[in-house]
């Protein structure tokens, strides 16, 4: 599958950047139980923090797509992983919410650079034209940080610190930054190539693209409380010990680990990709309200359903939004940010909402209505074409 050992170093070295990637992304919501005595602050703090960290990494989606079209995703991804990783060691410090809300909004944006021209990287480096295949892995190793994060950390930190915690995370990144400007091959970029406004306005209207944006919405209601809630959850509302709590919240990326690859797979060979994300939009629903009953047992089985429809959510969203670009490859990675923008940018509505109906109605409520609330954006899903690979 990989043409070189320079290719499977330069793979490597972006698997593992992926992986802290998700580290970083995930590990305060993860031990935010163990912030908020020292921070102030409750289920509501949480809510305020994810929001924050998702509008960061929502509307600088596209800006970093064009940087990549411009100069070339190797020099973008670099420079994101910079970024994220020292806002990441500077929430070690942080003495207020405020602070740590403005500083995941900096993580939020660095990671922005990341993602899509990481997607066009590995789907390079593996091959070209199967764009299931690297989304696939790309997201399985995102996967493997998140298991990390949300089981791995808690432990981290009730050992060291929350502060320690974070201060090596976000060194973690530092790391996997210098690892990818060694061993990733440079960026072949035409001289003469120049960002058009055509291509970028047709990328910008064209519909297929913006139902799909607002459709995988849907999927950030149930992976975004489900990751970001559940251990907070368990840990304060249930009594669960913080472990137990982030074993059992750890299935959404467990599983996600496996079915992301296949995934990828049934991308690459099925013909209605419609159908299968619209039934994996409706396990979403179920996932968010089997967490309305409070066991461990049910718990741990909407965590593990999330995992697996989020696997397929995603992975047929990065890929179809890269197949669905017409305007050429330097514009595949604007393409994958334009339809990670749009619902990225909306994930910071699923964490302030679900903190909103805690405080108002309670837990149970509070996962009931985001169910609900997931089956809106089934209409958007169900107008689009069967199939967005020619």
């Amino acid at each position: 599958m990989l043409g070189s050992i320079q290719n499977t170093k330069a793979l490597g070295s972006m698997v593992f950047a992926r992986i802290v990637y998700a580290l970083n992304w995930m590990n305060v919501g993860a031990i935010f139980f163990l912030m908020t005595s020292d921070l102030n602050t409750d289920v509501s703090g949480l809510g305020f923090v994810t929001a924050t960290f998702y509008l960061g990494i929502g509307i600088l989606q596209v800006p970093g797509g064009l940087l990549a079209a411009k100069y070339g995703p190797k020099k973008v991804v670099v420079a994101g992983i910079f970024l994220f990783s020292l806002a990441a060691l500077g929430t070690s410090f942080v003495s207020t919410i405020a602070e740590l809300a403005a500083l995941r909004f900096v993580v939020g944006a660095g990671m922005a650079f990341v993602f899509a021209p990481g997607i066009v990287i590995i789907s390079r480096l593996i091959r070209g034209e199967k764009s299931g295949i690297g989304v696939g892995l790309f997201n399985s190793a995102f996967d493997i940080g998140g298991l990390v994060a949300l089981f791995g950390w808690v432990i981290v930190a009730t050992m060291t610190g929350w502060r320690l915690s974070l201060a090596v995370s976000g060194g973690l990144g530092v790391v996997t930054g210098l690892l990818v400007m060694v061993l990733v091959p440079r960026d072949e970029v035409r001289a003469e190539f120049r960002v058009s406004l055509r291509p970028l306005v047709n990328i910008l209207k064209d519909r297929h693209m913006i139902l799909f944006g607002v459709a995988l919405l849907g999927f950030d209601f149930g992976n975004t409380i489900i990751s970001g809630f559940m251990i907070y959850y368990l840990a304060n509302a249930e009594g669960v010990s913080g472990a137990v709590a982030g074993a059992v919240t750890s299935l959404i990326t467990i599983v996600p680990i496996f079915a992301a690859l296949v995934a990828g797979r049934l991308y690459d060979t099925r013909k209605d990709h419609r159908q299968l994300v619209t039934i994996a939009l409706l396990g979403s629903a179920v996932a968010l309200a089997l967490a309305s009953f409070p066991t461990l047992y049910t718990a741990a089985a909407s965590s593990a359903l999330g995992g697996v429809v989020s696997a397929i959510g995603y992975t047929f969203g990065f890929a179809g939004a890269r197949d669905l670009n017409r305007e050429g490859k330097e514009y595949e990675g604007l393409a994958i940010s334009w339809v990670n923008s749009i619902h990225l940018t909306g994930s910071f509505i699923p964490p302030v909402l679900f903190s909103f109906i805690v405080e108002t109605l309670g837990y149970a409520q509070a996962w009931l209505w985001s169910a609900a609330l997931t089956l809106v954006f089934l209409g958007p899903m169900l107008l689009m074409a069967k199939t967005w690979r020619d």
